[in-house]
């Protein structure tokens, strides 16, 4: 007897698994509250403030400390909050021997795990030349401060701390010259030091912002005793050289003034900074629309191709002496730990001939 079997076929039926959506990381926006301006340090009897970047001493309720330059000095300003400051203390002169003959401006400031204080500052020597604005001509410097006793005093190193490719005596036709108005951060993972600077030789360039970088040693204390310069290729190299633009004005437009900090709540860098539309008022306009306060975004602190956000509208420069108003020198400082708001403080003036002084606006930044 033969006996068959047969095997049916069933077809397999297969649930499709939902894929988890990932969320995507998120993004944020600066906003800031244009309502809540304040004058800052008025009181104080200073002009020409804040002169270059402003370096955070010390931020807690009661004792509040910044560092900034005014007129060719640098001061420390102090007081019970950054809307309460009530003394005043010279720290730094000008030395008619030093590359900072005629201004040293100390501004911003980093602060390694030993307590010393290293603030980088702007110096000038100046030719006699005067610039747009009844400003004398200059020669600019990079130069650092160290401070051993919490920013009660601060030394001077003898030589600049980023060696320019043209020297003093190099004519590029302007009456400014050299590096200066410089940042200073430590890197995401305090692992290296950035450090920002308006490259003014021209020479083939408008006036815009560089970056050079310094090692960091195990301890976390900086090694500033070689520098390294970024190249076109956006590596670094201890052959001095003249360092890539990572912030540049478009058109008839430079970008100046740099604050550069790392910002841990959105997890990017961030730069606040002046954009001098210079074609506006070349071109005879009484009321600027380029010129500004403008912020960008990096990932890590070399590649700045974000799109830029302009904060405030006004010119960049006060490039006439009596008639036009100017804001300049921005700053972010974070006023809570997770440096999710704080205040954009800069320098501003009506005219230049009545001075310019600091002002501060509250901002936050926020989900898109």
């Amino acid at each position: 007897m033969l006996i068959f079997l047969f095997f049916g076929c069933q077809e397999e039926i297969i649930t499709p698994v939902e894929e988890p959506i990932i969320p995507g990381p998120k993004t944020y926006s600066l906003e800031l509250n244009t309502d809540s301006e304040f004058p800052v340090g008025h009181n104080l009897g200073l002009n020409y403030y804040n002169d270059i970047t402003v370096g955070v001493i010390n931020n807690e309720p009661g004792n509040y400390q910044l560092i900034t330059a005014a007129g060719t000095s640098s001061y420390i300003l102090k007081g019970i909050s950054l809307k309460e400051l009530s003394e005043l203390t010279l720290v730094a002169e000008a030395d008619p021997d030093a590359f900072y003959a005629n201004y040293v401006g100390l501004g911003q400031l980093i602060q390694d795990p030993q307590g010393i204080i290293y603030s980088v500052f702007h110096a000038e020597q100046h030719d006699g030349t005067i610039l747009p604005g009844n400003i004398p001509g200059f020669y600019a410097s990079v130069g650092l401060g160290i401070s051993s006793d919490g920013g009660v005093s601060f030394e001077l190193n003898a030589e600049p701390l980023i060696q320019n490719t043209y020297d003093i005596s190099y004519d590029n036709g302007y009456g400014d010259g050299g590096l200066g108005e410089p940042s200073i951060t430590y890197s995401k993972d305090s692992t290296e030091v950035f450090v920002y600077y308006v490259d003014h030789n021209r020479s083939g360039r408008g006036v815009n912002i560089c970056m050079a970088k310094f090692d960091v040693f195990a301890d976390g204390t900086p090694d500033f005793s070689d520098c390294y310069y970024l190249n076109d290729n956006n590596q670094f190299t201890n052959s001095t050289i003249r360092s890539k633009e990572v912030v540049a004005g478009t058109g008839y437009a430079d970008a100046i003034f740099p604050h550069v900090s790392y910002n841990s709540f959105i997890d990017k860098y961030i730069m606040v900074y002046s954009l001098n539309h210079y074609g506006e008022f070349h071109n005879g306009s009484s009321t600027p629309s380029a010129s500004g306060i403008y912020y960008r975004l990096s990932d890590d602190g070399i590649s700045w191709t974000s799109t830029p956000v302009k904060l405030i509208t006004d010119w960049s420069i006060p490039y006439s002496y009596n008639e036009h108003s100017f804001i300049w020198h921005p700053n972010i400082i974070y006023s809570n730990d997770e440096q999710s708001e704080g205040y954009l403080l800069y320098s501003k003036a009506t005219t230049l001939q009545e001075g310019h002084k600091m002002w501060a606006m509250e901002f936050a930044f926020t989900e898109d």
